[in-house]
């Protein structure tokens, strides 16, 4: 899937697919969903229910970034990410992250220098979106998540 300069993921049109990121693109995070499925649904999902729990997003980002903050990935809700992002420049160096709510590629320091990053966050439980990657940087990198 290809995305535009602004994109909100949704778990039924983005889930399990590789979103190609442009140079300038505004990524917002469907906020996580944890309503349980009703009894009713026996065993296995329900296709009527909007848990979004294990859904995995993918993000390729496919060209060099526009600028210093052309490039971001922002929580819904209330949410926070947690996970590690390894940036790659002169010096590489992989920082974690429990409360972040942004991640921004800066065509620098944080990601974004050449095409070939990537992302992966899937919603674990309420409030905690679990977040892995690795972003090519340029000089001595700087952490992604704000």
């Amino acid at each position: 899937v290809t995305a535009g300069a602004t994109l909100t993921l949704d778990p039924v049109l983005h889930g399990g697919k590789i979103v190609l990121v442009p140079a300038t693109c505004a990524i917002t995070l469907p906020a996580i969903v944890t309503t349980a499925y009703p009894a009713s649904s026996g065993p296995g999902a329900d296709p009527n229910s909007v848990n979004n729990l294990g859904v995995e997003y993918r993000l390729f980002f496919n060209v060099i970034s526009a600028g210093a903050t052309a490039q971001t990935v922002t929580c819904g809700g209330s949410d926070k990410l947690v996970g590690e992002l390894i940036v790659s420049g002169t010096t590489t160096m992989g920082f974690a992250s429990v409360t972040g709510t942004i991640i921004t590629l800066n065509a620098t320091t944080t990601g974004g220098a050449a095409r070939g990053s990537f992302i992966t966050l899937i919603p674990l439980a309420a409030n905690l979106m679990s977040v892995q990657g690795v972003l090519i940087g340029s000089g001595t990198v700087a952490t992604p998540f704000s």
